[in-house]
């Protein structure tokens, strides 16, 4: 008898835990769905960033409207090699707005041979987000940047590690991946892969978290840049499908 109840509760234990992993699961897309390379704003000068998004949540959230976001973000450069930068989240679902956080950043970009093979540089950001579940969550993420050109191809990786620094501290493991081709000189086709919230210590669970594959096109003109993508998540607590759009300018 003792048995049976013990083996009662060891299985109410796993359903809970599981339904606990699930609802955490369900994230909405970022506010950023970029995978940074190691373009910095000119030294003494400033840039602009808008970023927008649409997506389909999934369906454990109960949004019944597709929802919107927008980041946008204003870079400085402080020394040739430096920039700070500064983005604030908006939001519209269910008929109505939010605001929901935004972040300060610094990126770092070493000298190296801009026509070389290699290419890299670091980026460090403290985010405070209020989710479209309304989780809120402080954290800091640490981001390197690493990118090989090779001729047409270049291929970028961003393994970024993101801490919490709410009151129960976490470590996950949050990489993002392109693969773009020039088409032409000022147009790239590629593709671009996002993995969320990865537990460090079970990176089994990969197949667990959100993980979204886009389509990208990206294109520039001047100091104006541009990139397109549609992308669909490739598991149940993924987005069913998300539209992105990054504008990037740059003034003297």
């Amino acid at each position: 008898m003792l048995r049976s109840v013990l083996k009662s509760k060891s299985i109410g234990r796993l359903i809970l835990a599981t339904l606990c992993l699930f609802s955490h699961s369900a994230i909405s897309a970022p506010f950023e769905i970029k995978v940074h390379d190691e373009l910095i704003a000119d030294y003494q000068q400033s840039a602009y960033e808008i970023e927008t998004n649409l997506f389909q949540a999934p369906a454990p959230q109960g949004i019944r409207t597709n929802v919107f976001q927008t980041r946008l973000e204003y870079g400085y450069g402080i020394t040739k090699n430096s920039e700070i930068g500064v983005n604030i989240y908006l939001s519209h679902y269910n008929d109505a707005a939010f605001v929901n956080g935004g972040k300060i950043s610094y990126m770092y970009v070493p000298t190296h041979d801009e026509k070389g093979i290699w290419h890299y540089g670091i980026k460090n950001e403290i985010n405070y987000i209020r989710d479209v579940g309304g989780v809120e969550t402080t954290f800091y993420e640490l981001t390197p940047i690493l990118a090989m050109q090779l001729e047409k191809w270049r291929i970028t990786i961003n393994p970024s590690i993101d801490i919490t620094l709410n009151k129960n501290s976490t470590v996950t493991f949050s990489p993002s991946a392109k693969v773009a081709y020039n088409l032409i000189q000022s147009i790239d086709l590629g593709v671009e892969y996002y993995a969320d919230n990865l537990p460090i210590k079970a990176m089994y669970g990969v197949t667990r978290q959100p993980n979204t594959a886009y389509l990208v096109m990206d294109a520039k003109l001047d100091k104006t840049s541009f990139n397109i993508g549609i992308g669909k998540g490739l598991n149940s607590t993924s987005d069913n499908w998300v539209v992105k759009f990054i504008g990037a300018f740059s003034f003297d």
